[in-house]
């Protein structure tokens, strides 16, 4: 840019210069900062004023009562002035504490509001709140907003969870009626064909042999269907075994490599449903780790701890953010399962992940005093 043009463009700035913000009223803005005052130190600074005010009042008219009236006593007009000094000091209590008070007022009427079933009511910000009012409502407003939150994420889990249940149901019914009742079928038609046959011992061992191949394959689909209803080991073997043989089920199935060990006794600690719980915990991160991580090794921990169960999940794969799987609309609800399992049972659990540094989930169950005899 040459000299000229920059002489030119400073022209143009200096023509059309920027309009300023125009100030707020200095009358408004100490209205507002006197209005965010604590109440204890508006309820001071009033009676300061008044008692400043009512002894120069109460000196000056005394002053000229004298004067005008020599010979009279000043007991009178010094009554007088006290009274109307208690008099007016509480009509400006009454006032201040009217005034400073009316956000709680307004706290109390949403507070009515929301258990009388209005979930949406929250507090108005009043204007006449000082900081620790203004704090209080706007904490009773966050607090609201996060419980509506979780009932809408509760309602949507306990809509999916039921949607899933009956989805369940129909590809069970479905293997049952196109797997099992079709395989036990055509088992009625090659016994009767059998039967009918005449053919000599050779024959019938061998078919029978078939029939029996038939039937255990038949029942292996059965204990298919009921090992995924619900684990016969964790009822048979306990909690330990019933992880080791999932492990060993899910590496044979997608050859992923699987390290799991239990670092201590926890057989007993827990009640069924904490074992459960723990159990289906591990189910879940497995099942996450398969579908999206991408991860080569997984390792499973499983031990005892002061007070608790503790079983980690972690993984090798690509990671993900936990915060925005769980805010977005529909997903995270496997993470939000688990933790809600481990919430029913007066635990937590906590999944730490970052893109490209793998996953960790961490799951406390406490044990009941009953069964704590550790240190």
């Amino acid at each position: 840019m040459t000299d000229t043009d920059a002489e030119i463009a400073g022209a143009q700035v200096d023509e059309h210069p920027p309009i300023p913000p125009r100030p707020s009223a200095p009358g408004g803005k100490v209205v507002r900062l006197l209005l965010r005052v604590p109440l204890f130190y508006k309820i001071l600074l009033a009676n300061g004023v008044l008692v400043l005010v009512g002894g120069l009042a109460g000196g000056l008219l005394t002053a000229q009562y004298v004067r005008a009236a020599p010979g009279r006593s000043a007991v009178d007009v010094v009554g007088l002035l006290a009274a109307a000094g208690v008099f007016l000091s509480l009509a400006v209590n009454a006032l201040i504490l009217r005034v400073a008070l009316s956000p709680l007022q307004l706290l109390e009427n949403t507070a009515g509001r929301v258990q009388g079933g209005d979930l949406d009511a929250r507090v108005p910000i009043s204007p006449l709140a000082d900081r620790e009012l203004d704090r209080l409502s706007r904490t009773f407003n966050a607090m609201l907003d996060t419980s509506a939150a979780d009932r809408n994420r509760l309602r949507d889990v306990a809509k999916r969870a039921l949607g899933a249940a009956e989805e369940e149901r129909k590809r069970i019914a479905r293997e049952l009626h196109d797997e099992t009742a079709q395989r036990l079928a055509a088992l009625l038609i090659r016994l009767r064909i059998l039967r009918g046959a005449g053919a000599d011992a050779a024959g019938l061992e061998a078919g029978l042999e078939a029939l029996r191949a038939e039937i255990g394959e038949a029942l292996e689909g059965v204990r298919r269907y009921a090992r995924g209803l619900r684990p016969p080991a964790l009822d048979e073997l306990g909690l330990v075994p019933a992880i080791e043989s999932h492990v060993r089920w899910l590496t044979e199935a997608t050859g992923l490599a699987i390290d799991a060990a239990a670092d201590g006794d926890v057989e007993g600690l827990l009640p069924p449903e904490g074992e459960l719980a723990v159990y289906r915990i591990v189910q879940e991160a497995l099942s996450n780790v398969v579908r999206h991580s991408g991860a080569r090794r997984v390792s499973v921990r499983l031990g005892r701890e002061p007070g608790m169960v503790a079983v980690t999940v972690q993984d090798d794969g690509h990671g993900f953010s936990p915060r925005r799987v769980m805010s977005e609309d529909g997903s995270g609800l496997g993470l939000f399962g688990m933790q809600e399992r481990a919430a029913y049972l007066g635990g937590r659990v906590e999944v730490e992940s970052r893109p490209g540094a793998g996953t960790r989930v961490r799951a406390e169950i406490p044990v009941p005093r009953a069964t704590d005899t550790g240190p």
